[in-house]
């Protein structure tokens, strides 16, 4: 006759260990999802975000990609580099955040984040040889933002009209200069009616081209206000201003030809790449923005640089936003033709 009572003692037994091999599996899982959930909804409270339920999964995983693509692009930084955190981007998968903040590439599938490589020179050959270039012939630093030259961050929202923002802003910034009265000009003038796509895309080179050629006065912010939307091209007002002269240049090797005009004739607009920028907070971005001309992607305004440092850097204008970056800015290493800044750089005068 069998033992009952063994056989049930066996059966708890078995029981209890299978209670322990699921705790010792799925608890942790369940922790760091709790974790993971408890972060999202701390994000959500600070940038002031809400979704619909299916939404919300749906912005939990993006979230999810971030906080994987964070974590690799601080691995191993240090005072000196650029640091990565949430941001108002964090909930956006990478192909979203293409679509609505940078001009449009091919982006088949969404990166991985050890797909930001780290791409960056570490040699200091480079700098000293570009300082010994401009050594006495202009300043170790230089930001035009202490000149009162310099407007303030915008955001083009869902509109891809960066070229204009950074096109407009550095004719402002040279225009303030030469005249001594900050005037801020007009995005939407340009977005309007220059040949380009507008909010769909566009060129500054190709815009300054336009505008010389034509002599095409750009108008004030406050006469021809920003809407972010492709409108009809209104009348320009006579308050307006010219472009005298313009030049495009590619400064690949050769970045002491961005300083020089940065210090005498004031800022520049450039071509970039803006991939890895989703998630930066601040600090000067050295590593892990791929220089590659194929990959440029965006423009922005640079107002200045600093030499003086141990990493010496330009101070780069965005247009995302006095809530992205440091107060609207970011800081990219010199010398290095970091996220490829150095293959297209325009100047005017006016």
């Amino acid at each position: 006759m069998p033992n009952t009572v063994g056989l049930s003692r066996r059966k708890r037994w078995v029981e209890y260990l299978c209670y322990f091999l699921l705790l010792l599996f799925f608890v942790p899982i369940k922790i760091r999802s709790s974790n993971e959930d408890e972060q999202f909804r701390k994000y959500m409270a600070d940038f002031n975000k809400s979704y619909s339920t299916t939404e919300y999964y749906q912005r939990l995983e993006a979230f999810k990609h971030s906080l994987k693509t964070i974590e690799l692009l601080n691995a191993n930084q240090t005072n000196n580099t650029a640091q990565y955190g949430y941001t108002k981007f964090s909930d956006m998968l990478p192909e979203e955040f293409v679509k609505a903040n940078l001009l449009p590439i091919q982006l088949k599938r969404i990166l991985l984040p050890q797909e930001f490589t780290t791409v960056g020179s570490d040699s200091q050959d480079v700098v000293n040889r570009i300082r010994q270039a401009v050594m006495k012939t202009i300043p170790q630093k230089i930001d035009w933002r202490e000149k009162n030259s310099v407007s303030k961050v915008q955001s083009q929202q869902s509109c891809s009209a960066c070229w204009a923002f950074a096109g407009v802003g550095m004719i402002e910034s040279v225009n303030a200069i030469k005249t001594g009265r900050l005037e801020p000009l007009s995005v939407q003038n340009v977005i309007d009616c220059s040949p380009f796509d507008g909010c769909e895309g566009g060129n500054v080179c190709g815009l300054l081209s336009w505008m010389k050629t034509y002599r095409i006065k750009i108008d004030t912010e406050s006469n021809y206000p920003l809407t972010l939307t492709n409108e009809e091209c209104r009348n320009v007002s006579d308050n307006g201003v010219y472009v005298k002269d313009y030049s495009c240049h590619d400064f690949v090797g050769s970045e002491e030809g961005i300083l020089r005009l940065l210090a005498l004739n004031g800022p520049v607009a450039v071509a970039i790449n803006a991939l890895s920028w989703q998630n930066y907070v601040g600090g000067v971005i050295q590593f892990h923005c791929d220089g590659n001309p194929s990959k440029l992607n965006h423009a922005v305004e640079i107002v200045g640089y600093d030499l003086s440092k141990e990493v010496p850097y330009y101070i780069v204008k965005n247009s995302w936003g006095e809530d992205f970056g440091d107060n609207g800015y970011l800081y990219v290493a010199i010398g290095k033709n970091m996220c490829g800044l150095a293959y297209e750089v325009a100047a005017v005068k006016m």
